[in-house]
């Protein structure tokens, strides 16, 4: 910090600043998203835990588009996969989505908004063994964007388990 007496110029600049953050505080709009999972296995056993996820480059730009009406895919497909490689910004779609057993990518044919959130959520009634490690929120029933992405440790799944998954994506801040 400076020794030297601000001119009278200078404090002024300073209060009109102070005034103006407190009339127009900083607004960030982003994205942010948090998974919800339900798992019901078939002997009746049940488990919920949820995670934050990383929004993709790509998702965000389909977000603009959707804003400005140059597309008109929401995002409400979920997809499960098997690999557990980091998620990062660049990536356009599951490492290793699952198609068979019960975990090939479902709609939310319902999706909601409230409170500037989005909510989309999905059962997977599993035929079958699986080892789930990622999960992709995507606008297409096949290919598409993905909008967000996350792994977590291994959920392994037999016939007849149910997996829900319910993600909320909050555009701005929440309320």
């Amino acid at each position: 910090m400076s020794n030297e007496a601000k001119t009278p110029l200078q404090v002024l600049v300073d209060v009109i600043n102070k005034r103006l953050r407190k009339i127009f505080p900083t607004q960030d709009v982003g994205l942010m998203g948090q998974i919800d999972f339900h798992l019901r296995k078939a002997d009746g056993s049940v488990s919920d835990w949820s995670l934050k996820n990383l929004i993709m480059d790509a998702g965000e730009n389909e977000v603009a588009k959707l804003i400005g009406g140059l597309t008109a895919s929401p995002f409400d497909y979920i997809a499960i996969g098997t690999d557990n490689t980091a998620p990062a910004d660049s990536q356009t779609a599951l490492i290793a989505e699952i198609s068979t057993n019960g975990g090939a990518r479902t709609q939310d044919a319902t999706p909601e908004t409230t409170a500037n959130v989005l909510t989309v959520s999905v059962t997977f009634t599993f035929t079958g063994v699986l080892a789930i490690m990622e999960v992709g929120l995507l606008n297409e029933a096949a290919a598409g964007d993905m909008l967000a992405r996350q792994i977590f440790a291994v959920i392994n799944v037999d016939n007849n388990d149910q997996l829900t998954v319910t993600w909320s994506i909050c555009c701005g801040v929440a309320r």
